[in-house]
């Protein structure tokens, strides 16, 4: 096994995956809903979006990007952890892979061990810093 320091998002993700298989289903699902939050809030979110390295308009390409890989995938991505993996964590989606798990993480949904994964894996360090609300 590589060191952590080594290891890419897409093994990172994999990894997950095969430590805690059972959590596939709510870790979709949670993204699922961040989707929808951004995209119901996108006209909003994009009038307040600040000056960051991520412009609002490559976020929520992001955001559909992984839209789309969850309506093609379903429930595939909880049964193929390599699936799940390359779908969410590869290239630039896994932006808003990673921005949701950590989201997920500081809710009182996800479980200790989720958590501590998440939080080992990936960090507790926002993605985006921008205070983007629901209206």
């Amino acid at each position: 096994m590589k060191p952590l320091e080594r290891m890419n998002n897409v093994e990172k993700g994999k990894m997950l995956a095969d430590l805690l298989p059972e959590e596939l289903p709510n870790i979709t699902l949670f993204i699922s809903k961040e989707i929808e939050r951004f995209l119901k809030n996108e006209d909003h979110n994009k009038s307040i979006w600040k000056g960051t390295l991520l412009t609002a308009n490559f976020w929520y390409s992001l955001v559909r990007n992984v839209e789309k890989a969850i309506k093609h995938c379903g429930s595939k991505l909880h049964k193929n952890h390599r699936w799940f993996a390359d779908q969410l964590f590869d290239g630039y989606n896994a932006l808003f892979a990673i921005h949701c798990l950590i989201e997920y993480a500081s809710t009182a949904e996800c479980n200790l061990k989720l958590r501590q994964g998440i939080h080992f894996l990936f960090s507790e360090a926002k993605v985006i810093q921008n205070a983007l609300t629901d209206k």
